[in-house]
């Protein structure tokens, strides 16, 4: 059995790409730009906002961009809770890894204030050890630092860590740290694209990485 499990949060414990795909959408519209545009935008959930802007416009002045990132955060700041729900079955998950003695975090690109809101909106915040968001680290995704925060906060070796995401970035960001990976395919990437980063396993749904987690290694 894994002592840690680090996840992702959007796409991988709550439901939230539709939901940013459609602030995204009002973003591209009141600035009257390509829907090209958003469809490159979409791919990128998962990476930090200015590092999204910054890949998808480059060539508007660092103004415009700034602007375009403040638009976004005051849509979907209102939203927040709304656009993130839990997927099915979360609390139980959760909740069994606690009873299995398994440590749980959040490595995320998203900001610590709004995963708290979230998460205390649907009353999970009790299960989480440690909350690392877009301002709790220098390098983010797929940079291993969010890995090495948590384990040495929590004094957890890597063969005893597991980190669950949907996205290749958070996929990276495990293979980066030398800890096993499990894919989810509940996000914004494909089981074939996921399948690029190698991860031990790949999975349909949160609760198929559970067996998984507690089983640890042992599923090699």
């Amino acid at each position: 059995m894994y002592k840690l499990a680090i996840f992702d949060f959007d796409g991988t414990l709550v439901d939230s790409a539709p939901g940013i795909i459609d602030v995204m959408r009002s973003v591209v519209l009141e600035l009257g730009l390509s829907l090209d545009v958003l469809e490159h935008w979409s791919t990128l959930i998962g990476v930090p906002l200015s590092t999204q802007i910054d890949i998808i416009v480059p060539h508007k002045e660092l103004e415009c961009r700034q602007a375009m990132a403040s638009r976004y955060r005051e849509i979907y700041d209102l939203k927040a809770v709304e656009v993130c729900p839990p997927f099915p079955g979360l609390q139980g998950i959760l909740s069994r890894l606690e009873e299995a003695k398994v440590r749980i975090a959040i490595a995320s690109s998203k900001r610590r204030a709004l995963i708290d809101l979230v998460l205390d909106a649907h009353k999970l915040a009790q299960y989480f050890d440690i909350i690392v968001g877009s301002l709790e680290v220098v390098n983010h995704k797929p940079h291993p630092e969010p890995v090495h925060h948590i384990m040495n906060k929590l004094s957890i070796p890597v063969s005893e860590t597991v980190v669950i995401g949907d996205s290749t970035y958070d996929l990276e960001m495990a293979r980066n740290a030398g800890v096993d990976s499990i894919g989810v395919t509940t996000g914004i990437h494909s089981r074939e694209l996921l399948a690029t980063i190698q991860p031990l396993h790949i999975v349909s749904a949160l609760q198929d990485a559970l067996p998984l987690i507690l089983n640890g290694r042992m599923t090699h």
